[in-house]
């Protein structure tokens, strides 16, 4: 894997341990020179469009829920990298997540309607319970619910295979961050779990077969990207080298008795933000 100061993007699929990767992401960049992007949303990609030119220019990280595309608001070459999850649970953790994130402006309609997943489904109420991940990579906007098909899915696949360097697994995050942290020369990614949801309205485990057989099929076309992911992460842990599984375990280990450190860099880290007038903040 190469290793250069080409901006780097990380396309934040919803519901794939991002923000813990924020985190380790935010410590990697404390103190670098140049200027950062985030994004909580889609529409926020307007906010970089619209910038000077100045401030793109000294981009060194985008990041967020944005679509595949971003490159071509940015100056030269970038490296692309993701997070997949099984496209079914992540589905399941995204309705889960309309009840209680804090910025979901679905969140009191789930309340008072008490929708199921069910209901999401058949009436399309929810686009990304519908193939999210191929929305993210085909860099397609706008397609309605249902509305994803072959086409979409092989632009997904021909992104995710020649235009990310990187790409790791939810269900195997540890291994996917020392990934990261080879490809783009970071220090030791610490971090500890973000957003984890221990009171979640719906477990996987419960749902009726029906349920998760309608699941399936709204997110067929994300297994079949989801697979094609889980086939090159295979091929990138195997070119990390025979050093790669104990690498992990001594990383496991001591990830785990740093973890109250690296929570107060995290603190100090968020309260120095709150001081920044930009969605992205310049250093000098």
């Amino acid at each position: 894997m190469r290793q250069d100061n080409s901006p780097i993007i990380f396309t934040h699929i919803p519901k794939t341990a991002g923000n813990t990767m924020h985190r380790i992401i935010e410590r990697q960049f404390m103190f670098r020179r140049g200027t950062i992007f985030s994004s909580g949303n889609i529409a926020k990609l307007n906010n970089l469009i619209a910038a000077p030119q100045k401030f793109r220019d000294r981009l060194i990280l985008v990041r967020g829920h944005l679509y595949y595309g971003v490159h071509e608001y940015m100056k030269g070459p970038v490296r692309y990298f993701t997070v997949l999850r099984d496209p079914v649970k992540r589905a399941v953790s995204h309705y889960n997540f309309l009840f209680v994130g804090p910025r979901q402006p679905f969140k009191k309609i789930m309340h008072e309607k008490q929708y199921s997943i069910d209901d999401l489904l058949e009436n399309g109420l929810v686009l990304n319970m519908d193939n999210c991940h191929v929305r993210f990579l085909c860099g397609v906007k706008d397609i309605p619910f249902g509305g994803v098909t072959e086409e979409h899915l092989k632009m997904a696949l021909d992104n995710l295979t020649n235009h990310y360097e990187v790409i790791g697994l939810a269900e195997r995050f540890d291994e996917s961050i020392l990934l990261f942290a080879k490809a783009f020369n970071w220090s030791m990614p610490w971090y500890t779990n973000q957003n984890v949801n221990e009171q979640a309205r719906v477990k996987f485990s419960e749902l009726t077969p029906a349920t998760i057989e309608k699941l399936k099929y709204y997110n067929r076309f994300d297994q079949v990207l989801y697979e094609k992911g889980l086939e090159l992460f295979q091929k990138q842990v195997a070119a990390a080298g025979s050093s790669f599984g104990e690498e992990l375990e001594r990383f496991k280990q001591e990830n785990a008795l740093r973890a109250g450190r690296t929570d107060r860099i995290i603190r100090i880290y968020k309260w120095l933000s709150k001081l920044r007038l930009y969605t992205g903040s310049q250093r000098r």
